[in-house]
């Protein structure tokens, strides 16, 4: 509903632009504050495969995004938006998306929170040449200042809730905090579409191409993760699939600040269309991998 309001109404995508860096800060606050810390400690004492999760994530999905779009001869914009998709963690409402497909929500929280901890130090090294290299001018210092925030400030933000507010009271709310984390996904998916629908009347063919590239990477992501945890069962590997192919490109697009030129700010709201999409083709590739488990 989110993403074809905006696409529909481009004059509210407009007026809710400046909800992007609140919603992407609160999307990943209220899912700290639904989150038993505990289960990080637990991770902590079993982190092989939350670290294979955030190695694959943010290091090795991006380098070979960059390759397969160099292979394929993908124009520079085009091969920018790739690898930045890549590097990104998973979106704030993939554990959601897991315990609908009754997934592992426990690991799907833990990825999410963990591979958007590390972002600033993987971010920074690997992003900061790439940008370069496809001709965007960047300040490396700033940009990791800039990743460090975004990063921290959801943390700094929930440990002060948690505090004030109390454990108990936040775990009596928890539906009210898992509808406010819909709203602001709603606002923050009509809010990416400001511009689409500009450009898709002036170009079309330009606007079409980003969303079959969008397609394809999507898919590929998830594939990709699906046959890498392929031996870690079938609940692991889906959510392994889930945390891969829908990443915050959201959160980029504000790390970013405008440096990524026009055809990443279009992509981060076409994106969100196969995103969203996902989970619902997964569902029956699912059933039959549990079908032929059992």
């Amino acid at each position: 509903m989110g993403v074809f309001t905006g696409v529909v109404l481009p004059d509210l995508a407009a007026f809710l632009r400046p909800v992007v860096l609140p919603a992407v800060v609160g999307t990943l606050t209220i899912a700290l504050l639904r989150l038993d810390w505990k289960h990080l400690q637990t991770a902590a004492r079993h982190p092989l495969l939350p670290s294979l999760l955030a190695i694959w994530q943010l290091i090795v999905s991006p380098l070979l995004a960059w390759a397969a779009a160099a292979v394929v001869g993908l124009p520079p914009d085009f091969r920018l938006v790739l690898v930045l998709q890549a590097a990104a963690p998973p979106i704030g409402s993939a554990p959601v998306f897991a315990m609908i497909l009754g997934l592992d929500g426990v690991l799907a929280v833990i990825g999410t929170v963990t591979t958007t901890l590390l972002l600033p130090l993987t971010l920074t090294p690997l992003v900061g040449p790439l940008l370069s290299a496809a001709g965007v001018e960047i300040d490396l210092g700033a940009f990791l200042v800039r990743v460090s925030l975004v990063v921290v400030a959801p943390f700094a933000v929930a440990s002060l809730i948690r505090r004030f507010a109390g454990i108990h009271r936040l775990t009596r709310n928890r539906d009210l905090l898992g509808g406010a984390n819909v709203l602001l996904l709603v606002l923050f998916s009509s809010a990416l579409m400001d511009g689409v629908t500009a450009r898709f009347l002036r170009d079309p063919a330009y606007v079409l191409a980003l969303l079959l590239l969008a397609c394809v990477a999507t898919l590929a992501l998830h594939l990709a993760g699906l046959a890498l945890f392929r031996r870690a069962g079938v609940t692991a590997a889906y959510s392994a699939s889930l945390l891969s192919g829908n990443r915050n490109v959201g959160i980029m697009l504000v790390i970013t600040a405008g440096t990524a030129t026009e055809a990443f700010s279009l992509y981060a709201g076409i994106a969100q269309i196969p995103m969203y999409f996902a989970p619902l083709l997964l569902m029956p590739m699912l059933r039959r991998s549990r079908r032929a488990a059992d």
